[in-house]
């Protein structure tokens, strides 16, 4: 391993921070960027939901149909929204066996 480190660059230089910064207003944040940034977010977490909410109408038709709760068991598709209504995670599922999933499917169709 090979490091290189630039002759200017100075570590112990307590006033690096000057060579960014030069008045208190360079840490303000404008009212544009704020908004900015909160316009952002509203549409990252409404582009990651969407697939939540067509798994949940999913799951809905398949209740609706279901005459009873154990007939969740068989119907295709449903698997990943039984799994998270019956409170395992994302990163849970993935360490769990069949048979477990299984089981944690067979206890919410028991309640």
């Amino acid at each position: 391993m090979c490091l290189c480190v630039e002759k200017n660059l100075s570590l112990n230089n307590e006033h690096s921070y000057l060579n960014h910064l030069t008045t208190h207003e360079d840490l303000v944040t404008t009212y544009e960027a704020i908004r900015s940034g909160f316009v952002s977010l509203a549409l990252e977490r409404s582009r990651r939901v969407v697939p939540y909410i067509f798994e949940a109408r999913a799951l809905e038709k398949a209740v609706i149909s279901a005459k009873k709760a154990n007939d969740l068991l068989y119907i295709t598709g449903i698997e990943q929204g039984l799994l998270t209504a019956s409170g395992l995670s994302e990163k849970a599922i993935k360490h769990l066996s069949n048979q477990d999933k299984k089981e944690s499917i067979q206890n919410l169709a028991g309640l």
